[in-house]
């Protein structure tokens, strides 16, 4: 079923009250229209979003969006629970930030004085970032190293963070096969450190290439593997493995139980859905946006069950032909609490 109606009609929650995936589309002003489609009952609601529609925004992990506006001087941001309408301000930016080029992150929900957000700029080793109740962003450039490519592509291009998991205050990020990088932010300057991490699983017969992302769920980190058929964008199987750190080194093993918990992967943004079957949903199962070819409707939901390792796939919005951005999960409003 497909609805459209205006987001605030009647004090509803503009995206809905269940677990939904978001469609950003219509790339002239007067159409931009978001579609959230729900996993459980995999029904449609369309509406307009005056908050997405007007400014700059990356969904986080926690559910929270930045939002920068992207007119004046200086341009104002803010997190907006788009489940509560609830706001947190944040200092303004110098810049607009495009939506395809950072990420967004938090160490904790930001309602806590000692968040930190984190902007990631994913062409430039950069970032900004600040705690809340700050006045003003901090710049902090990085060097993680080299990238390892042929001899003859000179001069090196410099390894970039773009992609973060938050436990405990520090983010951790992969920056190659054999080492996981740890950011702290709790002295007065970022601190770097790195722990050894363990080669990668072998890869599934039928298989020579996956995407890996890394979840935080529940205080643990994981990461999970969706392997592609060889040569095609076709995705194979799905593993998950929780890391299981020490000062010194990660180690890996492997998942074949969530319980009643449900990982909901994009490429804009993860989430973690506590109790599926609360919400209508399959729980044991990760969730995940599949569009390694860019298709203007978004591609593929794809649903890995590890209770029986199936894999089932539906094409949310087929008829649609502006996509703006990547897809994003939203959770319902008692699920930011429940990440601890």
């Amino acid at each position: 079923m497909d609805e459209s109606t205006n987001a605030l009609a009647g004090g509803r929650p503009p995206l809905g009250t269940l677990p939904v995936l978001v469609y950003d589309h219509g790339l002239s002003p007067n159409n931009r229209r978001q579609t959230a489609f729900a996993i459980g009952d995999q029904s449609l609601h369309t509406s307009f979003v005056p908050e997405l529609a007007g400014n700059r925004y990356h969904a986080t992990p926690h559910g929270w969006v930045l939002l920068v506006s992207p007119a004046g001087p200086s341009r104002r941001a803010r997190l907006w629970d788009p489940r509560s309408g609830e706001s947190v301000p944040l200092p303004d930016m110098d810049r607009e930030p495009p939506p395809e080029l950072w990420e967004c992150c938090l160490s904790a929900a930001p309602t806590a004085a000692s968040c930190v957000v984190l902007v990631l700029d994913k062409k430039e080793p950069r970032f900004l970032y600040c705690r809340v109740g700050d006045t003003r962003w901090s710049a902090h450039e990085y060097d993680i190293g080299d990238e390892l490519l042929p001899p003859e592509y000179a001069p090196p291009s410099k390894l970039l963070i773009d992609w973060t998991a938050a436990v405990d205050g520090k983010f951790y990020f992969r920056p190659n096969g054999n080492r996981m990088g740890v950011i702290d932010f709790s002295p007065a300057a970022p601190e770097f450190s790195y722990i050894d991490f363990p080669p990668q699983p072998e890869f599934p017969d039928g298989s020579n290439i996956c995407n890996e992302l890394l979840v935080e769920s529940r205080g643990e980190l994981y990461n999970v593997y969706v392997y592609l058929k060889e040569f095609s964008p076709e995705v194979l199987t799905v593993r998950v493995y929780r890391i299981d750190l020490s000062e010194q080194a990660a180690a890996l093993s492997k998942v074949d139980d969530l319980g009643d918990r449900a990982f909901l992967l994009s490429y804009s943004n993860t989430q973690l859905l506590c109790s599926a079957s609360k919400y209508g949903v399959k729980g044991n199962c990760v969730y995940f946006n599949h569009n390694v070819m860019g298709e203007a409707d978004g591609g593929l939901l794809c649903i890995y069950d590890l209770d029986d390792k199936s894999l089932k796939t539906v094409r949310p919005c087929p008829k649609m032909t502006e996509l703006i951005r990547n897809p994003f999960w939203m959770l319902p409003t008692d699920q930011d609490s429940s990440r601890g």
